[in-house]
């Protein structure tokens, strides 16, 4: 290997370390989420060797004992953290890390002429479960969580009533009830989740649901769901469950629709006010 090879790993070590302290004080991810990260970026490094003739990816494990090295020195020397707390457990951690590091680049690595997906089993495997877990993690931590503001995402008036029109001759029967402002308040609904995951993310979602088969939010209305539901039964629900709020009166007058969007969906509240203020004119 030589001199330039443990140059090679010392250096991926700090790049591997950099990167996973952007995510950890961003994102505050778990030591699981960690390890996943890591072995995702070991992948990547053995593709990227592969493809420009690096020849250092029989023992490209050992970038993980640099990593451990930086990281002990990160903690002893710039935020003053002692690295072998027992109740912080950052030598199990690393262990376990290169162990699997260890096996991934001689049963995986060392065993094919390419990283990157060219059709082998185990590679279909692996890189399958570093998207589902990045996709998991970026909607766990609100990666794709629009900004509060609609007319910054291009949600303005115009953008609103096209998204009306459109919606309501689709599914103008799931939308038809006796209240007009329940059956707006449907669509107001529908356009803002329709806005935050459109349909592509959605028939992602649908594709990851009968994968695993857990609990998700499916549907046009992303309704929470352990079952398969359709755009058509998404809408049911919510109609079923907005009817349900809005039969709740008090003593003095009937609830109103602001009452019954919070009820609804408080975060949002605000943006789906928005969008039944506008297309309540029409």
């Amino acid at each position: 290997m030589g001199i330039f090879g443990w140059i090679f790993y010392f250096i991926l070590g700090i790049v591997f370390f950099f990167i996973l302290l952007v995510f950890q004080n961003k994102y505050s991810i778990t030591n699981m989420e960690k390890l996943l990260l890591s072995i995702i970026l070991l992948m990547i490094s053995a593709g990227i060797c592969y493809q420009l003739a690096i020849p250092y990816t029989d023992n490209l494990f050992l970038v993980f004992v640099f990593l451990m090295i930086v990281d002990v020195i990160y903690s002893s020397y710039f935020i003053e953290r002692d690295f072998f707390n027992k109740n912080d457990r950052n030598i199990t951690y690393y262990i376990v890390l290169v162990l699997i590091g260890f096996y991934i680049n001689q049963e995986f690595i060392n065993q094919v002429s390419r990283v990157f997906l060219t059709g082998e089993d185990l590679r279909i495997i692996l890189w399958t479960g570093a998207f589902l877990f990045l996709y998991y993690f970026c909607r766990n931590r609100g990666v794709f969580a629009n900004v509060s503001s609609f007319k910054e995402k291009g949600m303005n008036q115009e953008s609103i009533l096209i998204q009306y029109a459109k919606l309501k001759c689709q599914y103008y029967d799931e939308c038809n009830v006796k209240d007009r402002d329940l059956s707006n308040l449907l669509y107001a609904i529908m356009i803002f989740e329709n806005h935050r995951r459109n349909s592509f993310l959605r028939k992602y979602d649908y594709f990851v649901f009968r994968l695993n088969g857990n609990k998700a939010k499916l549907g046009i209305m992303q309704v929470e769901s352990s079952k398969y539901i359709t755009d058509s039964e998404s809408i049911e629900i919510v109609s079923k469950k907005l009817q349900k709020i809005a039969e709740k009166k008090n003593s003095k007058k009937k609830i109103t629709v602001e009452e019954i969007i919070e009820n609804y969906d408080k975060n949002n509240a605000k943006e789906i006010q928005f969008i039944f203020d506008i297309i309540k004119k029409f």
